[in-house]
């Protein structure tokens, strides 16, 4: 086992590398390629305000391979309801990274990560930010080019991906690619899949320009991918042999596999959790090797269903169900039901009851060992942990959130609506703390 590295402060550099009666401290004296390593250890901004330390640490930080994290979201969320000095941050925004950018000297980077509000209006300045990760053979590419939605109405036109470079430089080292809000098209992440070796994770999110894409090669390496509210999605294959992870939350396409047979992990959102959790029996080939199952259901119909294939690895569930599709809890009993092995179970809700759901099952859940109630506010608390220790048999660790805040199309005045309604349920669930077997954990968020 490697020995673990400790990298000193930006203060530490400084304090050392100030002149003395002796002369210069040790670390100064290294050789450059020795500090060049040191600084991998540090933070983007850390390394920057190396450049104070001394003359010979002015130039030094150039060489920086480690990290460029360009992450403005401290500003977005000050400036986002002020379109005029939004625009203006945006020109701040884009010199600070054409200044890092052009002042580096090292042949390579590791990891560029660029977060903030911009458009197609800014493409010449973005184009040369992956033009520079393709030249520095970049291992990971994130580009989060978010918005808020509610904040800006006007029409926006996403930044275009630059397939044109795709052409001009190898990618022959890139392990993950993160695109949100960037406009890419299927064609272009084929080309990628096929033309990357050694591509591992790639994620999509809000890109309009994604309307088909087959996933399928011979020799991909992929293991994790995303597709997260592309609404133009019409269809998609998959056909991956060492894909272990896929995340999808967009229109209906039916059953997008074809050959996953290391498919470990699924997370299915919105209308796409109820579509495969109505038609389980479709996927039951290869849900049946599942052991991650995370699925929203958001509907006005009930969506009961009792013919569940059983999930035999499954040993993590999770289930979010919106406030406006009570109806939807009752696919909480048959799912446990259909997973004899299941460890830990998350259940997002924000219903005010259970009693009419919980109701259906006499099983008990015998390997169960964690249980997360989370948004339920009301008696629904109390009735679950009720449930809880009532039918299952070998519980650790019992976790209580009454916080609605993780349901995103909750508006801020109902969240500040419902804090009486949380602190009762925290009361509520603090009484029956007493009743809990001895040597469970339990946590109240």
């Amino acid at each position: 086992m490697g020995k673990e590295v400790h990298f000193p402060s930006k203060f530490a550099l400084q304090k050392r590398c100030k002149r003395n009666n002796k002369g210069e401290d040790y670390i100064c004296r290294l050789p450059d390629e020795i500090l060049v390593i040191i600084l991998s250890g540090l933070s983007m901004r850390e390394v920057a305000r190396t450049s104070v330390l001394s003359r010979r640490w002015r130039y030094l930080w150039t060489f920086f391979a480690g990290i460029f994290d360009f992450d403005g979201s401290d500003t977005l969320i000050r400036f986002k309801w002020n379109e005029k000095s939004l625009k203006f941050e945006r020109i701040r925004f884009i010199r600070w990274v054409n200044q890092v950018l052009r002042s580096h000297q090292g042949p390579s980077v590791d990891e560029l990560k660029v977060c903030f509000d911009l458009d197609n209006h800014y493409k010449p300045a973005i184009d040369g930010w992956i033009e520079f990760a393709m030249r520095k053979e970049i291992r990971k590419l994130e580009l989060d080019l978010n918005y808020d939605f509610s904040a800006l109405p006007v029409q926006r036109e996403f930044y275009a991906f630059p397939s044109h470079l795709l052409k001009n430089f190898t990618l022959g080292l890139l392990t993950t690619l993160r695109l949100s809000y960037v406009s890419v098209t299927g064609e272009v992440l084929e080309y990628l899949l096929s033309h990357v070796p050694l591509l591992e994770v790639l994620s999509v999110k809000f890109s309009p320009g994604l309307v088909c894409f087959s996933v399928s090669g011979p020799s991909l390496k992929l293991k994790y991918l995303e597709i997260i509210n592309c609404k133009n999605m019409e269809n998609l294959e998959i056909s991956a042999e060492n894909l272990v992870s896929f995340k999808y939350d967009g229109p209906n396409l039916g059953i997008p596999f074809k050959h996953v047979p290391r498919l470990v992990e699924v997370s299915f959102g919105m209308k796409f959790g109820l579509y495969a959790f109505k038609f389980l029996r479709s996927f039951s080939s290869y849900f049946m090797q599942l052991e991650r199952l995370s699925l929203f259901l958001v509907t006005k119909e009930a969506p009961f269903v009792l013919d569940i294939p059983e999930l035999g690895n499954l040993k993590y569930l999770e289930l979010k169900v919106s406030r406006y599709n009570r109806q939807s809890l009752l696919a909480c009993i048959p799912l446990l039901d259909a997973s004899p092995l299941l460890h830990e179970f998350i259940l997002k809700s924000l219903a005010t009851t259970f009693k009419r759901v919980l109701g259906y099952t006499t099983r008990k859940y015998q390997y169960l060992k964690v249980v997360e109630l989370v948004g339920s506010v009301g008696s629904a608390a109390v009735e679950f942990i009720t449930f809880v220790l009532e039918n299952v048999a070998s519980l650790e660790k019992l976790i209580v959130n009454p916080c609605i805040a993780w349901n995103a199309r909750i508006p801020l005045e109902c969240e500040l609506q419902n804090i009486p309604e949380e602190e009762l349920a925290r009361e509520h669930a603090m009484k029956l703390a007493a009743e809990l077997p001895l040597g469970v954990v339990f946590v109240i968020l």
